[in-house]
């Protein structure tokens, strides 16, 4: 797994279950503030090879939390928070309440935390709400009425934080890569089992545009 991996479903039974355990400890480290061990949970190293990033959370969990949510709820140092942010800690992403860790720390109190935490692009910005929308459509659009699972949309001013954000379906055989573009947001979407299923499509505030198809 690179720093780049959005995990898709919602529903536990569609991940591994070393990947579930290894992600619940990590969440369980975080809500209880052990810094210590979630570093140490995202620096161990599996026999599959794949490398952690701090950007997970408790597949089927309420809240959406991922470490960086939970410094900010905990008021953890400023240490920390740098830690999880040189580690790839997305700034932008927003948890099931709609804040993002600045605004969870402006929440709770911990105002000597939101310089660190504060996002590096418009995250509020109108523009980006559009293009969730569209984001959110293009997806339904691809993986419907086929699969029946819940899933966590991207968010587009994760794409513009991140750059690149690859998104697999489980189920799907394929999946998504976001890219950030100026006007909003590029989409390659594919199922390996069908051929020439590759769609890219462009999304901006005036929609979803399809561009190229019959590729993969």
């Amino acid at each position: 797994m690179d720093s780049l991996h959005w995990h898709a479903s919602m529903d536990r039974e569609a991940y591994a279950d070393p990947f579930l355990a290894r992600v619940d400890a990590i969440a369980d480290a975080a809500r209880a503030g052990r810094w210590r061990d979630v570093f140490a949970a995202l620096d161990t190293q599996p026999s599959d090879g794949a490398m952690f990033h701090p950007n997970v959370w408790r597949i089927g969990g309420d809240s959406g939390f991922t470490p960086l949510h939970q410094a900010a709820w905990h008021g953890a140092s400023v240490e920390v928070v740098r830690e999880l942010v040189r580690r790839g800690a997305w700034r932008t992403l927003r948890a099931a309440d709609g804040l993002d860790a600045a605004g969870i720390a402006r929440e709770r109190g911990h105002e000597e935390l939101v310089p660190e935490l504060q996002s590096p692009g418009p995250a509020s910005d109108l523009r980006f709400s559009v293009l969730d929308g569209h984001l959110m459509g293009l997806i339904e659009a691809r993986v419907r009425p086929a699969l029946g699972i819940k899933l966590r949309y991207p968010q587009a001013a994760v794409v513009h934080e991140a750059g690149t954000i690859w998104y697999p379906v489980p189920g799907m055989y394929g999946g998504f890569v976001f890219k950030a573009i100026p006007e909003g947001v590029e989409a390659e979407s594919w199922i390996r089992v069908v051929g020439g299923s590759g769609q890219r499509h462009v999304i901006s505030r005036n929609g979803c545009h399809l561009v190229e198809e019959g590729f993969v």
